[in-house]
């Protein structure tokens, strides 16, 4: 037996599961790659624990191509999603609407029947006439609601972008995301985004979130998550601007 396969039988002991937002993450952005998706297949089947593959923004892509769900490439591996260890996530409140809270669960027959029952009784399950409306909304018009939700998003991407651009000074960086919500910004090591925040919001009324949150081990004060799905361009131009001058100011 080979130090990795030592390790990671050492590590899958105290483990339970593995959970991944692969495509357009939240807070980062980023996504997974190809190789990256096969390493993490192999790192969960070395471990022995199953996969949950969170994947709420996997439509909204606006540039690049497609990646290939873990759950279809475990399967694809194995045979069968029977044999897969993967659990995939979806969701319609990103595309549709967020009020009805409705998402699906596509997994082995045996994982789908342990959550139905885990689904019951920790709330009875969700309404179902929220269940028919989403139903009758994803058989009518999802296709055409994708295509309306990434034009909307990819514009309101590139403005923040482009303001970014404009208005940040050099010692800040970006992620680029290809698609969903989010990018993640560094500042300067110095700088602390909570503080940032209580600034930005009292004199200029611009809220972002700052990175620590995301950290478990309370790391990352000088990042901060950016969402542009809910501004419309002039008002993500105007408010990166402001928060481009309070950096600056902080900066010097």
């Amino acid at each position: 037996m080979s130090s990795y396969q030592e390790t990671a039988q050492q590590i899958g002991s105290k483990v339970s599961f593995s959970y991944i937002v692969p495509d357009f993450a939240n807070p980062t952005g980023e996504t997974l790659t190809l190789e990256q998706r096969v390493e993490l297949l192999r790192l969960v089947e070395d471990l022995n624990i199953p996969l949950v593959e969170d994947n709420p923004y996997g439509e909204i892509r606006f540039d690049g191509e497609r990646s290939n769900s873990l759950l279809a490439l475990d399967c694809q591996a194995k045979g069968s999603i029977e044999n897969s260890r993967v659990i995939y996530c979806g969701s319609f409140s990103k595309v549709f609407m967020p009020g009805l809270r409705v998402g699906w669960v596509c997994a082995s027959e045996e994982v789908i029947n342990r959550l139905c029952l885990i689904k019951q009784a920790s709330d009875l399950n969700s309404p179902a006439i929220n269940q028919r409306v989403m139903l009758s909304l994803a058989q009518q018009q999802f296709d055409a609601q994708i295509n309306k939700a990434k034009d909307s998003y990819r514009k309101k991407r590139n403005a923040m972008l482009a303001a970014l651009a404009d208005h940040m000074p050099s010692a800040v960086t970006w992620t680029k995301p290809e698609g969903g919500m989010f990018l993640w910004m560094t500042l300067p090591e110095e700088l602390d985004a909570a503080e940032l925040l209580e600034r930005s919001v009292r004199e200029a009324g611009v809220a972002f979130v700052p990175g620590q949150a995301f950290f478990a081990d309370k790391s990352g004060k000088n990042t901060l998550r950016l969402s542009y799905s809910l501004p419309s361009e002039q008002k993500i131009a105007e408010g990166i601007k402001k928060l481009g001058a309070i950096i600056r100011a902080a900066c010097s």
